[in-house]
């Protein structure tokens, strides 16, 4: 059986005939013209799936549970060899975008980890007891005695027993553009809404972002169908249009992108709000559905994009969360939740209800590694630091590493989802 099909089946737990499906189509994305499947379920099977209806018999739609129940401190030995697969220059430069977070803020805000709590003097200390030690060129043995020594191991625990976490990848989108909408680019890109409302815990909303409706309530922005539908239309908040909503969804889930016109200019964006309402995974729901078989994010992109306009909009629909964008330099890095850039390989989106933003930590898991023959998977361990969070990211036994740009990237951060092991430092 080839190598990419035997991972397929591990990642995935998927059966043989699915992954040779899903091989399948790998290659096929590969080649000039993506060959879709056939369309799949007509609109009226499609409503008739049990599992689609579930999600929709109730507003908001259920919340898939967390992964894990908490985050734990754990003994130093449980600690494994910090053999860092990468360079130590992008490790420090992440460090140092940690340092600066930690630094604008006051010595007295704190963060809580597992059952302890920290202040933000204690968390640059560590931050700079780390680079200190990481400045230096220690065989890993040594280092792993220092981290052991100075530092205080935390670790998520998953509901089954087995302590892993869930590892998946996202990258920076390449999506094409055009400046101004025509009979093809039909979807906005669109910039943040006067009227959106950043929440609170005091405003009593169990959403991120919201608005303020005639009556004066505080209600969740615009859905995905709606704006599709023309709700922001006439507020001059198109930065630029592109062909298929497939695309558009891949840019927000990844939360930034490459925007590239016809004639050869691009423009960079990032993340500037969200509508409130929860992520759906709009491939699992498909798979649930028996509308597609399991297969990489990129070539299920592809899969949507390959189908009618009425249906791609359609399907990706089912997902009611929203993203609103700001343009950026056009050389400048995405950047992260901390509002600082992110670091290739380095930093990792969580959920923040949980793990805080700014700590360093050890990852280890397995990575597809893209390759002319095809994916292969190689085990790995390397430093992280959390600077980054994202609506799909829930419990601290999700994980999202940030790959970087490029076609590479986006090949391998695509086929991204392996069980690992996160451990989180604090000088003791």
């Amino acid at each position: 059986m080839p190598l990419f099909i035997t991972a397929i089946i591990a990642l995935y737990a998927i059966t043989p005939g699915q992954a040779a499906q899903a091989f399948r189509w790998q290659n096929a994305a590969e080649t000039a013209q993506f060959r879709a499947p056939s369309p799949g379920l007509p609109a009226d099977t499609l409503d008739a799936c049990p599992k689609l209806n579930a999600l929709r018999a109730t507003d908001p739609y259920p919340d898939s549970p967390p992964a894990v129940r908490e985050v734990s401190e754990a003994g130093a030995a449980s600690l494994p060899l910090p053999a860092d697969d990468l360079d130590r220059a992008g490790l420090l430069e992440a460090l140092r975008t940690s340092l600066d977070y930690w630094n604008s803020r006051p010595d007295s805000a704190k963060i809580t980890l597992g059952a302890d709590t920290y202040t933000a003097a204690h968390l640059r200390n560590t931050v700079n007891t780390l680079i200190e030690i990481l400045s230096t060129d220690i065989p890993a043995q040594e280092l792993l005695k220092a981290l052991q020594a100075r530092f205080r191991v935390y670790r998520a625990s998953a509901d089954d027993g087995t302590g892993k976490t869930v590892i998946t990848g996202y990258y920076e989108a390449d999506i094409q553009v055009s400046r101004n909408r025509d009979e093809k680019n039909r979807y906005a890109i669109h910039l943040k809404p006067a009227d959106l409302v950043k929440t609170t815990p005091a405003m009593g909303a169990d959403f991120d972002y919201g608005r303020y409706n005639e009556a004066g309530t505080l209600v969740r922005h615009y859905s995905a169908q709606e704006i599709h539908s023309g709700a922001l239309a006439g507020r001059e908040l198109e930065l630029v249009w592109t062909e298929h909503p497939a695309r558009l969804m891949l840019m927000q889930i990844q939360g930034s992108g490459i925007l590239r016109f016809p004639d050869g200019g691009h423009l960079r964006a990032g993340f500037n709000g969200a509508n409130g309402w929860p992520f759906r995974s709009v491939q699992k729901i498909l798979i649930d559905c028996g509308e597609t078989p399991a297969m990489s994010f990129k070539d299920f992109i592809s899969y949507l994009s390959s189908l009618p306009a009425d249906r791609e909009e359609r399907l990706t629909d089912l997902n009611p969360r929203y993203i609103f964008f700001q343009a950026r330099p056009k050389e400048s890095l995405p950047y992260g939740a901390i509002g600082r850039p992110l670091t290739p390989g380095r930093s990792i989106a969580i959920d923040p209800a949980h793990i805080p933003l700014g700590l360093p930590g050890l990852l280890k898991t397995r990575r597809p590694v893209a390759r002319p023959e095809g994916l292969e998977f190689r085990e790995f361990t390397r430093f992280i630091t959390t600077h980054d969070t994202g609506s799909a990211i829930r419990g601290p036994g999700r994980v999202d590493l940030f790959w970087g740009s490029g076609a590479t990237a986006e090949t391998e951060a695509s086929s991204m989802k392996a069980p690992g092991e996160l451990y989180l430092l604090v000088l003791r």
